[in-house]
């Protein structure tokens, strides 16, 4: 309780709104990097969320708050990008050697 018999207001953490946002595109990236031509989506939702969670880990503990939630969507980005990243480039390859293959068959 504070003078006025009132309970105390919470600080409000200016970086939330960022880590949130980084998470969830953290969480989506993971998601779409399964699936051929959709991990695109997936790299350029890791990018963004590398960028929020850097923006929202950095306001939180400017202002002294927890960033337990900016580290958990960087480092869903950041797998989400690698992930999404790896399996762009293989199913590439992979295509392209098929049709070349084919192409040497005929």
């Amino acid at each position: 309780m504070n003078e006025s018999g009132l309970p105390p207001v919470p600080k409000k953490n200016p970086g939330i709104g960022f880590s949130i946002a980084a998470l969830v595109l953290g969480v989506m990236s993971l998601i779409f990097a399964w699936f051929y031509l959709v991990n695109i989506v997936a790299i350029i939702f890791g990018i963004v969320g590398i960028v929020l969670a850097a923006i929202g880990r950095k306001k939180s503990i400017e202002a002294g708050m927890p960033s337990g939630l900016g580290t958990a969507g960087l480092v869903t980005s950041i797998i989400g990008l690698a992930v999404g990243a790896i399996g762009f480039i293989s199913c590439t390859l992979c295509v392209y050697y098929a049709a070349a293959a084919a192409a040497v068959v005929e």
